[in-house]
């Protein structure tokens, strides 16, 4: 009897959904926020008589304390509620764009950077410690992957509306816009979310966990040295590499490499988006089929993740090596598709091996790691495009090493990752904290 209710499809509450999104529209804005700085930098720079390396030094900056407010804040987030904690940050964001409208020096601009990375570091992380606590295991894929794909929604909408209002207006009204986009989804997050939303009818909802200071990080460090959790975030780490690059040099290589320019260039640079959003949600709701069949994450998770990833690294070798502008666009598709997955099944197998009061703690572990590649990945391409004979040889060399880099750490995770229930107070366990 106890098999077979194990088995049984459970449903996403309406505060749960309610959760998912308001986490869905919280990724749009987080992406807004970022990319708003790219697209206003020519009448930013021209105002504040900015040179090349200090606007580069200003996108480096942005960077600079990602990783150790997710980490930071994450932990933080188990002590006082990860609804609390995502009302600060978002505040935050919302305070530092209205403050960029009144920048009128380098300084001051690199400052407003620094404080919007530290900002939005742990965001990604909370965002998924917060939807797991609302969400049944057999959806944990699809919902955490709803969440997920705001970020390539937001990609994809706050270009056109945000050029409106930087060309239209100035640069200073996008600003003023994506502040009070802020203040008005905090302020409702603030009175309308739950800190604990309900799980399931058919599911029998965690009680609520012991404070996570019983649980000093002494104890709490070895689970993140271990071999699953480090595999984890390493296969992450090979998917934001190219993620990254994706971000700051893929326009770059389509137009000089490629030569694509017009329709043509916004194609290619627009289709991985679409295609990643597409791949997110069909695998992650097969992940959450098999996972209601065999309540197996190796089989539902690790399996499907292992090979996609493979398969993306070759992908992006296979692009290097094609003459034609619509196969190189269509193995891009492919391999930006299979590589993003990572980064929302990660996150559902992180479920299966920490207790719900450790959430914040792993989540913002695990996107700390994976969010070096996007301080690192950039940095080395250019250096090796630097100093290749031709654009055409750097880039591909680079693409080399991405791969490289990724179907080894990729067959790491597929061969070992294996997640096991554990009966330390660490770890989730059936008995005690479900």
């Amino acid at each position: 009897m106890e098999e077979m209710k194990a088995h049984t499809s459970s449903k996403i509450t309406k505060s749960g959904w309610a959760t998912i999104g308001f986490l869905f529209f919280l990724a749009i804005i987080n992406v807004a926020d970022k990319s708003i700085i790219g697209l206003a930098s020519v009448p930013i720079m021209k105002e504040l008589g900015l040179t090349p390396a200090q606007w580069g030094l200003v996108g480096s900056a942005f960077f600079w304390f990602f990783s150790l407010s997710a980490i930071l804040v994450g932990a933080l987030s188990d002590y006082v509620g990860t609804k609390k904690v995502i009302a600060v940050i978002s505040s935050i964001w919302a305070v530092v764009q209205f403050a960029t409208v009144f920048v009128a020096s380098f300084p001051f601009l690199l400052v407003t950077r620094i404080i919007l990375g530290a900002g939005e570091g742990p965001t990604y992380g909370l965002s998924m410690a917060m939807a797991s606590k609302c969400l049944p295991k057999d959806k944990i894929g699809t919902g955490l992957t709803l969440v997920s794909v705001g970020n390539t929604v937001g990609a994809a909408v706050a270009a056109p509306v945000l050029l409106f209002f930087i060309t239209s207006y100035s640069w200073h009204v996008a600003f003023i816009f994506m502040g009070a986009i802020g203040v008005v989804w905090t302020l409702l997050w603030i009175f309308f979310a739950k800190d604990r939303p309900s799980v399931a009818e058919a599911e029998v909802a965690a009680p609520k966990p012991d404070k996570a200071k019983s649980v000093p990080w002494s104890e709490f460090l070895p689970l993140l040295l271990s071999k699953n959790f480090l595999l984890i975030s390493l296969c992450a780490f090979a998917s934001y590499w190219f993620f990254s690059l994706e971000l700051s040099w893929f326009p770059n290589y389509f137009e000089k490499v490629r030569g694509m320019d017009g329709n043509m260039l916004k194609i290619a640079i627009m289709l991985p988006w679409i295609t990643t959003t597409i791949s997110q949600l069909f695998f992650s709701n097969i992940s959450d089929r098999l996972y209601q069949k065999t309540r197996n994450v190796v089989k539902s998770r690790v399996l499907i993740v292992g090979p996609m990833v493979v398969i993306a690294a070759i992908s992006y070798y296979l692009t290097t090596i094609v003459s034609s502008n619509t196969a190189a666009v269509a193995l891009l598709c492919l391999a930006t598709a299979f590589r993003s997955i990572i980064l929302v099944l990660g996150p559902a197998i992180l479920t299966d091996t920490f207790a719900p009061k450790h959430y914040g703690k792993a989540q913002g572990s695990f996107t700390a790691i994976y969010y070096l590649a996007g301080i690192i990945a950039p940095f080395v391409t250019g250096l090796i495009v630097q100093n290749a004979a031709s654009p055409a040889e750097g880039f591909h060399r680079a693409f080399h090493v991405g791969s490289v880099i990724m179907i080894v750490l990729g067959l790491l995770f597929w061969f070992g990752v294996r997640p096991k229930k554990n009966s330390s107070s660490l770890f989730t366990n059936v008995n005690n904290d479900i």
